[in-house]
């Protein structure tokens, strides 16, 4: 239930809209997304396994959801990894920290080509 619960939220804050057709331009919405390797349920267990609970979020009982924007490249790499939403005591470091040591993801596509596309995802405390 919970891992079904984690999938919805991280599907209700992917952004998916095309700006331009530029090489350079960031996609929001392309037609295909990009992806994890292995998928949204490998994604959620890369989190989980990598993902360490800051002291000072221990100390200070601090749990919630940091929201961290980020572009996946045409290349599979991520790039503009931000918090968008934090909630202190460390844990938006962490978030960034877990979301910039991710692998090389499938590239989303627009027209049959590869294109930079903006993702926001969910790390919860």
């Amino acid at each position: 239930m919970k891992k079904m619960f984690l999938i919805m939220f991280f599907m209700a804050f992917v952004s998916v809209s095309a700006y331009s057709q530029s090489d350079d331009e960031v996609y929001i919405m392309v037609e295909k997304r990009a992806e994890f390797p292995g998928g949204q349920s490998e994604m959620l267990k890369y989190i989980q396994d990598n993902r360490q609970y800051p002291d000072e979020a221990k100390e200070n009982d601090v749990h919630g959801k940091v929201l961290v924007r980020f572009i996946v490249e045409r290349d599979g790499t991520l790039s503009d990894v931000k918090v968008m939403r934090g909630i202190g005591s460390g844990c938006d470091e962490e978030a960034v920290r877990v979301i910039t040591s991710m692998p090389k993801w499938k590239p989303g596509e627009q027209g049959g080509k590869t294109v930079r596309t903006s993702l926001t995802l969910p790390v919860t405390f």
